[in-house]
């Protein structure tokens, strides 16, 4: 048996306290509790709620930056988180978010979700092709259909860390559900400062479960520095103390490394036709507008800025060999091979004038990729066999 309250007091507090549990597991995911000195995936409000609705902001760029910026809705983990679009076609949002390629089936996001919007007319688009996870750094990358960022932009990424006391704004789906549990999540910032700078960036900016995704943007530069995650305690209405983001010149190193196919800040999405290889301005940046070769596989190029990226596409019966010659002293370029799913098989990322790799394939076609490492640009030569 139940022993009876002795007031409603301690009944109406018990309710609070079971209504707060819901709340949490309803907007947003945690993956520990949210008691008092946890650290929680839902995030919190630190202080006073700060947040503000994205059209009240003056700032053109903030405004602009936000637009790419999207609320996902996520139907294997019953839940919702943020993310935002790091080229035409690709979104980034949390590892635990994104946990697996399964947890990508269904995955539908909207950019649309700002207060004055009616729902009717949010544009919704499909984000369920899985490239790619981190858990160590908590991030996640989604393919998406109909190339969102042609009409809404794409985010820039920062290659370099901040230090404490950097001025910061995080943009975020999300409402203080907390306070009124029918609330609407539209698109917001808030702001705040880095407060400490380990491993990780502690900030004191507002965020609250449904907020995990969501990218930190430097107040100077209006690059995103980090990809928000993580919070510090818990006082059972979603007030704390810390939250937490992943820095990321990190996260952007280790696409570089493992997912160099992705081309940040661009469209990776369009189709260009192919153009052959000249310096300068070209059109094979894509998977979809490489350059097709047939024949002699001897090409000469030129990675002309730190954003251009070569693609060469192939058949190969049983193996591929290629070399790639250049200057390293003018910049380093490296070179991999993909496979018609966009996986890198293989790849050369040495210091010297000469990258090349030797791979045995199943017989299909195949891309060369050349890019710059760290943005650095050069002349080359490529022999494919």
């Amino acid at each position: 048996m139940f022993k009876k309250f002795e007031s409603s007091k301690s009944y109406y507090s018990m309710m609070v306290a079971l209504m707060s549990l819901i709340l949490i597991s309803s907007c947003g995911k945690q993956s520990e509790d949210a008691g008092n000195g946890q650290v929680t995936t839902g995030s919190i409000i630190v202080g006073d709620l700060g947040w503000r609705e994205i059209g009240t902001s003056s700032s053109s760029v903030m405004k602009q930056n936000a637009k790419a910026v999207a609320d996902i809705d996520l139907p294997k983990m019953g839940s919702r988180c943020t993310g935002f679009l790091v080229a035409n076609n690709v979104l980034m949002t949390n590892q635990h978010c994104i946990p697996s390629a399964s947890h990508a089936n269904g995955v539908t996001v909207t950019f649309d979700h700002v207060k004055g919007v009616a729902k009717s007319a949010q544009k919704r688009f499909k984000c369920d092709q899985f490239i790619g996870n981190n858990r160590t750094l908590d991030y996640a990358l989604l393919k998406c259909e109909g190339n969102p960022g042609a009409e809404y932009g794409v985010v820039d990424l920062s290659d370099d860390p901040v230090g404490k006391g950097s001025n910061i704004y995080v943009v975020q789906q999300n409402c203080d559900y907390y306070t009124k549990r029918d609330c609407d999540w539209t698109k917001k910032y808030s702001t705040g400062q880095v407060t400490k700078v380990a491993a990780e960036y502690s900030h004191n900016a507002d965020t609250l479960g449904g907020s995990s995704g969501s990218p930190v943007f430097s107040s100077s530069s209006n690059k995103v520095v980090a990809i928000h995650h993580a919070g510090y305690g818990n006082n059972g209405m979603g007030r704390g103390y810390e939250n937490y983001a992943v820095p990321m010149h990190k996260i952007v190193q280790d696409i570089h490394t493992n997912y160099p196919s992705v081309q940040l800040g661009s469209g990776t999405g369009g189709s260009s036709g192919g153009s052959p290889v000249q310096s300068g301005p070209k059109g094979n940046d894509t998977m979809e507008g490489a350059t097709k070769l047939s024949g002699s596989k001897r090409v000469r190029g030129s990675i002309s800025s730190s954003k251009d990226v070569d693609f060469f596409r192939f058949y190969a019966s049983s193996s591929v060999k290629a070399v790639l010659k250049f200057t390293h002293s003018k910049g380093d370029l490296d070179m991999y091979l993909v496979d018609a799913s966009g996986n890198v098989i293989a790849k050369s990322e040495s210091t010297s004038d000469v990258e090349r790799f030797s791979k045995s394939v199943k017989a299909g076609y195949y891309y060369v990729l050349v890019k710059g490492y760290k943005g650095a640009k050069g002349k080359y030569y490529l022999d494919i066999d």
